[in-house]
């Protein structure tokens, strides 16, 4: 990625709907030359798709727990998260170092619902699991700058 394309993609980490025409103007080149570049950043995988910002208390999912999964069985970490991708209620899933194997953000409706989705947890992969409800969120989806060390 060069100059450009970080350009073009902070305009659109702003507003990923932002019509190509304004971003083109905002980093001074021409629309065509916008248009490729970010299909070409689409192609190579460093833009994936747009994704709405959801306030999850007002969309019914403000129940958030922090989830460490310790695997107990052989296998490999990708066939556990694999299970994990099939509970709905899992958001993230991350491989960590440390005590635990796997690293599982969650979304549930309630104290009592999020019981069932760690049970639904405890069933897909057999392993021990330490839970942290979170208390308040302060901000999340932050996306650091692009292009900076």
């Amino acid at each position: 990625m060069d100059h450009l394309d970080r350009q073009i993609l902070g305009e659109l980490i702003d507003d990923a709907r932002k019509p190509l025409a304004r971003v083109a103007k905002a980093v001074g080149a021409a629309e065509t030359t916008v248009y490729q570049r970010v299909r070409r950043m689409e192609e190579r995988g460093v833009i994936r798709g747009a994704r709405l910002a959801v306030d999850w208390d007002e969309a019914g999912l403000g129940v958030v727990a922090i989830v460490s999964v310790e695997l107990m069985q052989s296998g490999s970490l990708q066939d556990a998260a694999d299970r994990f991708a099939e509970v709905p209620w899992v958001q993230n899933c991350f491989a960590i170092t440390g005590e635990f194997d796997l690293l599982l953000v969650v979304r549930a409706h309630s104290s009592a619902h999020l019981g069932e989705v760690l049970e639904e947890i405890r069933t897909a992969v057999p392993g021990r699991t330490r839970t942290v409800v979170v208390l308040s969120t302060f901000f999340e989806g932050r996306i650091p700058p692009i292009g900076e060390a």
